[in-house]
């Protein structure tokens, strides 16, 4: 099975050759992340990149938020943002990783999966879920 490897990615954010990244959490997430009122929630941002999403949610009280990311430089970077939550923000593969969420909230993640991999995405998303509740 092919997939975009760690290398891959870390060039990608020394180069700066990320034309999917916003500069900031996009209106959708903005608005959906204000509408829940539960900020207990354990959640999770797969592939979360620059993570404004992580940034978004913590600042506004969502402090059992989780990032995983397989690249260094965006892992290192939102640890230096946020030094309270270094052990939230995890560098390792999607597919390696093994707990439990009460949300899965991504932006760009799944499309940026080689189509091969969509489907063990969803495998593993649905593994990381507790019952009944969202992605």
């Amino acid at each position: 099975m092919m997939k975009l490897t760690k290398e891959y990615w870390e060039n990608r954010y020394k180069t700066n050759d990320i034309g999917w990244d916003t500069g900031t959490i996009t209106t959708p997430l903005k608005e959906y992340i204000d509408q829940i009122e539960n900020k207990n929630l354990k959640i999770l941002i797969p592939g979360a990149g620059n993570g404004y999403e992580f940034d978004y949610l913590v600042t506004n009280g969502f402090k059992n938020t989780h990032v995983v990311d397989i690249s260094e430089t965006p892992v290192e970077n939102l640890r230096l943002k946020n030094p309270n939550f270094e052990n939230q923000i995890i560098e390792t593969d999607f597919f390696e990783h093994d707990n439990s969420y009460d949300l899965i909230i991504e932006q760009t993640f799944f499309c940026a999966l080689i189509p091969s991999l969509r489907n063990d995405y969803v495998n593993k998303a649905h593994k990381l879920l507790k019952p009944k509740v969202r992605l």
